[in-house]
């Protein structure tokens, strides 16, 4: 059936006819690529599609995890949210019976499956978030504008852990007691208390309840502040989704109440300050950082804490390249602008906005491009009828023009061209891009890359075909999560005719055109498809997967999931010093007073009559105290100095020292002052050494030293 060219003019060539301004230089170079490492950074992400692949070849999209891990994240905070809530029915927030309060749940009672759906919920949760970030690195989707997204990424990621961080501790089992340790080595380098907090966990009887009070309120209220990050996370983002279909959410709760049901988590051993557990099971989703900072100071802590997080915040900028944005962010030529709204419907990272006119045009507005959100994607020149608006190093009527004088001078020769316009991003981008691989897997077509399927416009299709192309295949990816975001989800609309602008049959031949997904797993599909094209037969539409295929993938990727999940969940771990004996000494004690300078009533004739005392001392300061400690006749002595600013209050720490395993002479002192002459407190006897176990000491200046049971 003859096919011919209507005969109304379009809108490009309306906006000739109102004046055409020059536009973008068609000799702009490509810009540099927007990441450093990015063919390797490339290679993690086409594993990524290959995985897309393989799992759609049997569950539908809307199903595949590995396309909506951000919100899988969202439902699994969600179920942890809504699970955690009714906890407070049966948990007491108390470090005397915080662990009994979740012992006494039955495994399988209501109590019980509760508190395992909150807990798998939470790894779940986890497992969804890191999945979310690896696939977004591996994407290059951090650079430039993408930024703030990253960055608060990483911010929620810290938040999420150090929730459940908080939760661990609030079971107050040997599992919370090493988090409680470690965490209180790394809060006393901060000058936040007037004395060592890691003294009060010594033992049982001193472990402050109000802190483990501030603890559990931590727990409850910081989840609301999840919901302040999503919202910068996504802000940058248009048509963004904060949940899966309910399908996938129902799917999700009900195998997170099976695993609870099968295997429900228990507390460990109850917390006990004077042993050292070492060897039990942990929750390495958010329990992983003891096997660090078992070995490091609290210092430690905070610098390997600080580097780490801000390595991974700052990675756009460190990975990523500066680049000038006229090099790569589109630009609108007002004059071809007609005000149609499309281009700022279409963009991915809400962009383009409508602002009042400018240059006098009859139309009530033109768009007008945020550069510090503009991530140059192309897409926005796919929806612009009059090529009003595009990229300076593709500039769309130069490309149009150098491949409409391709066909020409191809027809002219008396061949029938075919071109293939494939995007570049599966390559990891406009410099990595295989030419003459994609030349082999499309024989007999002219091969050209594009920065994203979506940069082209239906009216390039058709003005090829008017001048003879024989067929016009456009090439995009298979990846459920390509580079550039929504890439490919416009233009099928557009060739449909159901999303403007429209691709117009009475225009040029739709036999002649089609869009494929490349495959990487299945090469061969393309190169059958893109031969069918040649002969204007229509590709046989690809089967959907079968309900019981769907259904024992779908059974079968959850097991496999839930296994992992649980199994990183209650994974052994052995603390590198838990085998060491120690000697703890605790003390809290007043030194002498030096250069003190007593004020009489007489001298205090100044003051008002409510405020005189008998005497008062004014310049005081306390000395420091001397502890010495000797183990088997073998003495060690501790100069510790008071706190407060004038140096005038107590001085106040804890002291260890590790024993061999066995009995050993042990002989205490402390003195108010260094010299010879000080007045000292002693204490001596046996003590016997067991491996995994402290000797705890206490001094208090009233009652002098006494062992701690």
């Amino acid at each position: 059936m003859p096919h011919h060219p209507h005969p109304e003019p379009d809108c490009e060539e309306l906006a000739d006819a109102l004046g055409n301004a020059p536009g973008n230089s068609p000799t702009a170079p490509p810009p540099l690529p927007p990441t450093r490492l990015g063919g390797l950074l490339a290679l993690g992400d086409d594993l990524f599609t290959r995985a897309d692949a393989w799992l759609e070849r049997a569950l539908p999209r809307q199903f595949n995890p590995l396309a909506q891990l951000g919100v899988l994240a969202n439902a699994a905070l969600l179920l942890a949210t809504v699970s955690g809530i009714p906890l407070l029915f049966w948990y007491s927030a108390s470090s005397h019976s915080a662990w009994s309060s979740l012992a006494e749940l039955g495994p399988r009672s209501l109590g019980g499956i509760i508190r395992s759906v909150h807990r798998y919920s939470s790894d779940l949760a986890m497992l969804f978030i890191l999945g979310h970030a690896v696939r977004t690195f591996f994407g290059r989707r951090f650079d430039g504008p993408r930024w703030l997204a990253w960055a608060s990424g990483i911010a929620l990621i810290a938040l999420v852990w150090f929730i459940g961080w908080t939760g661990y501790w609030l079971v107050w089992d040997v599992r919370a007691q090493w988090v409680a340790l470690d965490s209180m080595k790394a809060v006393d380098v901060l000058p936040i208390f007037g004395e060592p907090m890691l003294r009060l966990f010594a033992a049982d009887h001193s472990v402050p309840s109000l802190l483990f009070f501030v603890v559990f309120f931590l727990h409850m209220v910081l989840p609301l502040a999840i919901a302040g990050g999503l919202m910068l996370h996504l802000a940058r983002l248009s048509r963004s989704k904060l949940l899966p279909n309910w399908r996938f959410a129902v799917w999700l709760t009900v195998a997170t109440i099976l695993a609870a049901l099968i295997l429900p988590a228990t507390n460990a051993a109850p917390a006990q300050m004077a042993i050292k557990p070492e060897a039990f099971t942990m929750d390495w989703w958010y329990l992983w950082p003891l096997q660090i900072s078992a070995r490091l100071s609290g210092g430690g802590v905070w610098l390997a804490a600080i580097f780490t997080l801000g390595g991974l915040m700052s990675l756009p900028w460190w990975l990523g390249r500066r680049r000038e944005r006229s090099s790569y962010q589109a630009s609108v030529i007002i004059s071809r602008c007609f005000a149609c709204t499309q281009c700022s419907q279409d963009c991915p990272f809400g962009a383009i906005t409508m602002v009042p006119r400018t240059d006098g045009k009859p139309f009530p507005s033109q768009a007008q491009v945020d550069p510090d959100r503009c991530v140059g994607c192309g897409i926005c020149v796919g929806s612009c009828d009059t090529q009003g608006i595009g990229l300076a190093w593709f500039e769309a009527r130069q490309v149009t023009k150098e491949l409409q004088d391709y066909v020409v001078a191809e027809v002219a020769q008396g061949r029938s061209p075919a071109v293939a316009l494939v995007c570049s991003q599966p390559d990891g981008g406009w410099d990595f891009f295989k030419l003459a691989a994609w030349r082999a897997r499309l024989p007999g077509y002219e091969v050209r890359p594009v920065p994203t399927s979506g940069w082209v416009e239906p009216k390039v299709i058709e003005s090829l075909i008017a001048k003879g192309a024989t067929a016009v295949l456009v090439v995009s990816s298979v990846s459920a999560e390509p580079y550039v975001r929504e890439g490919d989800r416009w233009l099928p609309m557009r060739l449909a005719g159901t999303r403007e602008p429209e691709f117009r049959p009475n225009r040029a031949d739709p036999r002649k055109v089609a869009h494929v997904r490349f495959d990487p797993t299945q090469p061969q599909r393309l190169t059958e498809e893109a031969a069918l094209l040649l002969r204007q037969e229509k590709a046989p539409a690809r089967a959907a997967p079968s309900p019981v295929r769907t259904w024992i993938v779908g059974l079968a990727l959850t097991a496999a999931c839930f296994a992992g999940l649980l199994w990183v969940s209650d994974a052994p771990f052995r603390h590198p010093t838990a085998h060491q004996p120690e000697l703890v000494l605790t003390f809290r004690a007043y030194g002498e007073w030096l250069d003190a300078t007593t004020v009489t009533a007489d001298a205090q004739q100044n003051r008002m009559a409510h405020m005189r005392a008998a005497s008062i001392q004014v310049n005081r300061t306390r000395a420091p105290i001397v502890i010495t400690i000797e183990v088997d006749g073998v003495p060690r002595e501790h100069l510790v100095q008071p706190k407060g600013l004038q140096s005038d209050g107590a001085s106040i720490g804890e002291l260890r020292l590790p024993l061999a395993p066995g009995p050993h002479r042990l002989a205490l002192s402390l003195a108010t002052r260094p010299g010879d002459d000080a007045p000292r407190l002693t204490w001596s006897g046996e003590v016997t050494a067991k491996p995994g176990q402290l000797v705890v000491f206490n001094f208090d200046a009233g009652a002098g030293f006494h062992r701690e049971p």
